[in-house]
């Protein structure tokens, strides 16, 4: 299993997250939490441990945040299927946690 993200990994993810801040009309910090809560499933260990304190439970996004993400993932990652999608959002915003590879 790998760990750690590549350079690339990490500069797609930033722009998803980007497109979303924008589409969304928040900053990139609040753009970061809606795409982890909208892929991640709580299985990280900052969201077992972190999440509550930080006001980040596991909860549904609302139907136009979910269409910016998606929105955004499609346009940055359009030829992805979704395992290979959340290989690199979940190596990007949960560092150190296991990832399987994509098939």
């Amino acid at each position: 299993m790998n760990m750690e993200a590549t350079e690339q990994e990490k500069s797609q993810v930033e722009e998803i997250i980007s497109r979303v801040a924008e589409t969304q009309g928040v900053d990139s910090e609040a753009a970061r939490k809606l795409l982890h809560r909208y892929g991640c499933g709580g299985g990280c260990d900052w969201y077992k441990t972190k999440s509550k304190a930080t006001g980040f439970e596991k909860g549904g996004l609302a139907e136009e945040e979910n269409a910016a993400v998606e929105a955004a993932i499609s346009e940055v990652l359009p030829q992805a299927n979704d395992e290979q999608v959340w290989y690199v959002v979940h190596g990007v915003l949960c560092p150190g946690h296991p990832r399987k590879q994509p098939s």
